[in-house]
């Protein structure tokens, strides 16, 4: 534990040097302390006075320039129900020892599923806090990782959680990033971190950059953390619904299952339609962002036409009963 805290510091103190020389480029949120400083930040609209100069002249308006680089949701009823439901999981799931369930975010591209990912871990994580009486020194509820970039092997998904945690040795020298070394196995440290310091939620981006083969490698590690620590876990990514179902029937959970169903039925002398036995579409909840299709150009009552809004997206769940 000690030698965790030293790699995080040392980890903390580069990246505050990073922020120093580079103050115009934030830092992703798939560390610990670039997430806890997502969570905390409030970002407010500049105040601007009456007779303000106009657009051209507020280049130089640095406030302007901070708040429009965020990129926040519109609270919206369906997103204000998904937040709700994933909370609610992460409560179920972490007190009770059976049924325990992962949640997915899906839909096309550019329909702000990373948006909506990130908006549910900061809820998640400041209602935890606030049932604990604020933010803990030894508590870590949410883990933010993204798809590593070979997910070929197990141990590069561990790496992405340790790498958050502050568990992987940063480089000493520029011949060890060059050198071409396999990452250690840090599934042991990993899971002490994780157990010790009660995580809660496990969020998972991009998951779409892994092909079914790739996941039903890694995905009895995932159901290890949920069965055994209690630990909900949130995949995000186009097409994750389908990646993660394909990926349980190639581990041949779903099948077997099925086919185990199947033959009891038939051995019953019941009617073996496919309605018999679960699909796997319908083993998981999902939540869809549909894109919204751009609004008609209707006339205001002075004559003059309302400008067409940008498209956006929105959310509908399927069998998001817990």
């Amino acid at each position: 534990m000690k030698a965790s805290v030293q790699l995080r510091d040392q980890r903390e103190a580069r990246l505050r040097q990073q922020m120093k020389n580079t103050p115009m480029r934030p830092l992703p949120p798939f560390q610990l302390t670039s997430w806890n400083h997502f969570v905390d930040e409030e970002v407010k609209p500049p105040e601007l006075t009456a007779g303000s100069p106009p657009a051209a002249d507020r280049k130089k308006d640095q406030t302007a320039l901070a708040y429009h680089r965020h990129l926040r949701m519109v609270p919206t009823d369906a997103m204000t129900h998904m937040q709700n439901m994933v909370v609610e999981a992460v409560h179920l799931n972490s007190g009770r020892r059976e049924g325990l369930m992962d949640q997915v975010i899906d839909g096309p591209a550019g329909t702000g599923k990373t948006c909506l990912l990130r908006a549910v871990g900061r809820a998640a994580q400041k209602e935890i806090e606030a049932a604990t009486r604020g933010r803990q020194p030894n508590h870590i509820p949410v883990v933010h990782i993204t798809t590593p970039a070979d997910p070929e092997s197990k141990t590069n998904w561990i790496w992405e959680i340790a790498s958050y945690l502050g568990l992987n040795p940063e480089p000493r020298n520029i011949a060890e990033v060059l050198e071409m070394r396999r990452h250690p196995d840090l599934t042991l440290p990993v899971n002490y971190i994780l157990e010790t310091t009660q995580t809660r939620l496990l969020l998972i981006d991009d998951i779409n950059r892994a092909s079914p083969a790739q996941l039903a490698d890694v995905l009895p590690y995932f159901d290890y953390l949920r069965d055994k620590l209690g630990i909900s876990l949130l995949f995000c990514g186009t097409g994750a619904s389908h990646l993660i179902h394909q990926a349980r029937i190639q581990a041949q959970d779903a099948a077997l299952v099925s086919e185990e169903n199947r033959l009891r039925l038939q051995q019953a002398g019941r009617s073996t339609t496919p309605t018999d036995s679960p699909s796997p579409t319908a083993l998981l909840p999902v939540t869809w962002l549909h894109p919204l299709p751009w609004t008609p150009r209707t006339p205001k009552p002075s004559g003059k036409y309302w400008q067409a809004s940008k498209p956006t997206c929105a959310c509908t769940s399927s069998r998001n009963t817990l």
